[in-house]
């Protein structure tokens, strides 16, 4: 269970061993922590220091993201295993295995990009051939790029980092052109990265700011230094292992969600306001967005003959990454999807 604190005025406090959400005096949420996983504090949103040490002692993470999905703060239990996961990782950077986790998570995100694109494509065949021609157009690029992704080879991750970062980006331009129609009516041009221009781009970036507080609490079960990625290079106070994991999971937990939310009308231009020269969204807006978000989290994903909820396929995935470098498996493969 998640607990979000959203909105001005609101409180997280302790009364005796329970959390309580207060709004103007009023209380208008309680829970034990034993029945939380994590605490998301948005917007205006406050907590007191004893809040948070009782959090502590539970083990349940909390996640503080402003207003642009920005990860502003995160505090979590201690480290769930020894040293020993994150030796082998410092040392997989310098060998064959570092190649093998960046090849895999690109192979990975772009192969996610073709199911979203060929399941779009499917459903307009027959009310849109043209944009479903469009879709199946780029799907085809985006297939033939995960095959140059394969055939990469190198004995250190900074000697195809440029190369693979390179295919990735030519897969993102056919996916995002490809998608321009259908997100248009929000005022989709292209990617603006941090700096959102329009709604579209507002929610992405929100969207991805969740979602990166979600695979940090994954590294960190999984026993991995969040600062030690192999696609993303390292950069002080850059989580580049986190950033690596969530690549698998951008276009299934929040691609996929704001493509719903703009094809089906659910949010409007309206909702949304430029602060500072950022477009961002209204506090209802982000509300609403943000309880899709986590309902998406806890939405049912098959992996192989299992069904998990995708909070666990995202821990379930870290895990394998830990294993992998442990040497305790051969392989590691990306997550992903067919459509």
């Amino acid at each position: 269970m998640r607990l979000v604190v959203d909105g001005f005025g609101k409180f997280l406090g302790v009364k005796g061993e329970t959390l309580v959400v207060r709004e103007e005096g009023k209380t208008v949420a309680h829970v034990h922590p034993r029945e939380l996983e994590q605490v998301i504090i948005s917007g205006k949103g406050s907590v007191s220091t004893e809040a948070l040490r009782l959090l502590a002692e539970h083990g349940v993470d909390v996640l503080i993201i402003d207003f642009r999905g920005e990860v502003m703060a995160r505090l979590s239990p201690p480290e769930m295993r020894t040293v020993s996961t994150r030796r082998h990782q410092y040392y997989a950077y310098m060998d064959e295995r570092g190649v093998q986790v960046a090849k895999a998570i690109v192979e990975a995100k772009v192969k996610n990009q073709v199911a979203i694109l060929g399941t779009l494509a499917k459903k307009r065949v027959d009310t849109d051939p043209e944009l479903a021609s469009v879709l199946y157009r780029a799907a085809q690029e985006g297939r033939a790029l995960a095959e140059e992704i394969k055939k990469v080879s190198g004995k250190r991750v900074e000697e195809v980092r440029e190369l693979l970062m390179n295919l990735e980006g030519r897969a993102a331009q056919y996916y995002w052109e490809a998608l321009r129609e259908i997100l248009a009516p929000l005022g989709f041009e292209g990617r603006s990265g941090r700096y959102a221009q329009d709604p579209v781009n507002a929610m992405l970036n929100y969207g991805y700011g969740v979602l990166l507080g979600e695979v940090w609490r994954a590294v960190h079960y999984a026993g991995l230094d969040p600062y030690g990625g192999f696609l993303h290079a390292d950069k002080p106070g850059k989580p580049s292992m986190v950033l690596d994991l969530m690549e698998e999971f951008r276009p299934h937990l929040v691609d996929r969600l704001v493509i719903k939310l703009v094809s089906k009308r659910m949010v409007s231009k309206d909702g949304f306001e430029f602060v500072n020269g950022i477009c961002q969204m209204k506090d209802n807006v982000r509300r609403f967005y943000l309880e899709r978000q986590l309902e998406q989290l806890m939405s049912e994903v098959r992996i192989g003959e299992q069904k998990l909820n995708w909070s666990d396929a995202i821990l379930l995935q870290a895990r394998k990454l830990a294993k992998f470098l442990r040497g305790e498996i051969n392989e590691y493969e990306g997550f992903w999807q067919r459509w």
